[in-house]
């Protein structure tokens, strides 16, 4: 509880945070906020706006403990490990923030402008034209926020309401039924693998270095190169 703390922005978000990490998003609400400090809701707007405000601010307390601001002296290699991995490190902490984040136009929240300008500078000193510094920023964004919710979705299910399966999900079912699969021992074996944490994180820094590697591979490579693929097209 923290109804010995004074009203502030950080405190509220604080309080929400907790909240979400122990019921999850739906359970946030300005009501259920405030009761946390024994006020009414009203004088949570005193210093948040409103619930899609407060979720903003929760993803930013939810980040700092996870700095996407990379350390002095990384490469561009190790600033983008680093940063799937403070990504990787807040989401599974706090899976109702892939919500946050899938909401449109709320991924940059996720980063400071500072962090976002010194992870594109670095891209650029390697050699990346700025277009493709962008795609470095977002493919790794992509491949982290694409792992840890199909992860969460295996562990905590899917958002919005749950209920009999429709047809499409018992389609999908039979064909992963125990006679569709005898034949192809490669898919039962993926099937049975399941989805956790630790696995998913394996996978997740395999295509990190996957990924590195490739672009490593294209910026060694003289321009003109006909074996270059199309994305290096342009650079200089």
């Amino acid at each position: 509880m923290s109804r010995n703390l004074p009203l502030s922005s950080a405190a509220i978000a604080a309080a929400a945070v907790r909240i979400a990490d122990a019921d999850g998003l739906d359970a946030v609400s300005m009501r259920r906020v405030s009761a946390e400090f024994g006020v009414s809701a009203m004088a949570l707007y005193r210093h948040v706006a409103d619930r899609s405000a407060l979720l903003l601010l929760m993803a930013e307390a939810a980040t700092q403990d996870y700095a996407l601001l990379p350390a002095r002296g990384m490469g561009w290699q190790e600033t983008l490990v680093h940063l799937a991995d403070a990504q990787w490190r807040a989401f599974s902490a706090h899976p109702w923030l892939l919500r946050v984040v899938l909401t449109p136009r709320r991924l940059v929240n996720m980063a400071t402008p500072a962090e976002v300008e010194l992870v594109l500078s670095r891209l650029s000193s390697a050699g990346l034209s700025e277009e493709q510094g962008f795609d470095c920023l977002l493919g790794i964004s992509a491949a982290v926020i694409g792992t840890a919710s199909i992860t969460a979705a295996a562990h905590f299910g899917a958002p919005g309401p749950s209920g009999p399966a429709g047809p499409e999900e018992a389609a999908s079912n039979l064909r992963w039924s125990e006679d569709a699969v005898t034949q192809h021992p490669q898919a039962a074996r993926f099937q049975a693998r399941g989805i956790s944490y630790p696995g998913s994180r394996r996978s997740l820094d395999f295509f990190v270095a996957s990924f590195i590697a490739g672009v490593e591979e294209n910026l060694n490579k003289a321009p003109g190169d006909p074996n270059t693929p199309g994305f290096m097209e342009g650079r200089k």
